[in-house]
């Protein structure tokens, strides 16, 4: 099986119930998760925790892509940019400091976050936070693209993506969605965890990409519910 998770957003109970409901066997099946793992929920330390253990004890089988808030506190901790400072960073400090007092480890957790690859690729799907630009060879990427936004991304042509990803489809986060759908080129994962303009549709998505299906964690609601993806 292969799944997929992106845009947690500091939301680890949501992580812990979903990968257990779906009973990943780590040894086999493959999970990637596509960035965001920090600020706006309250546990964005125990997130990056978990994130990074199963990446560092399956490293053949579990892939970590960097979000553009993993690149907004890579920013502020190198050269002291303040814009993370409005996005959260703050709270996430914070947590950062009660989940990890020894300084060392901290570093190393926050190091790690930061220096994630932008794009994924296996011999179906390529994988990215937010989008990719078709000018650009997959392996040399701008770091622009973590930003992109949805609207830019879906108004370049499906024959201009199929010629970079050489006819794979795309799998990514970035802008929240209340549903998953898959249009043949992109799918978008981000089901709005802790960021979701209604409270009530904020989720966090495990998406099963072998059976076109998703689990969704309802934050408000404290359930999981099973979707099928909608093809149009």
């Amino acid at each position: 099986m292969k799944y997929f998770m992106t845009d947690l957003h500091g939301e680890y109970k949501g992580l812990k119930l979903l990968l257990k409901y779906a009973e990943i066997d780590y040894t086999k099946d493959q999970l990637v998760f596509g960035g965001d793992y920090i600020n706006r929920g309250k546990d964005s330390g125990k997130v990056i925790r978990r994130i990074k253990e199963l990446t560092e004890m399956y490293p053949h089988n579990v892939v970590a892509l960097i979000g553009n808030h993993e690149e907004m506190m890579g920013d502020y901790y190198q050269s002291g940019d303040m814009l993370w400072q409005n996005h959260d960073g703050r709270n996430t400090i914070r947590d950062l400091e009660k989940n990890f007092p020894n300084e060392k480890e901290r570093n190393e957790h926050i190091e790690w976050a930061c220096n994630l690859p932008l794009v994924y690729e296996d011999d179906e799907f390529v994988y990215t936070h937010a989008g990719l630009n078709p000018f650009e060879p997959l392996e040399k990427q701008s770091r622009d693209i973590l930003w992109m936004s949805e609207s830019d991304f879906y108004s370049i042509s499906k024959e201009s993506l199929f010629n970079l990803t050489k006819s794979k489809p795309i799998i990514h986060g970035h802008t929240p969605t209340e549903r998953i759908y898959f249009d043949g080129i992109h799918l978008n994962a981000d089901m709005g965890s802790n960021t979701y303009i209604i409270e009530e549709e904020r989720g966090l998505g495990l998406v099963n990409l072998t059976e076109m299906t998703y689990l969704v964690y309802r934050q408000y609601h404290k359930k999981i519910e099973k979707r099928e993806i909608a093809r149009f």
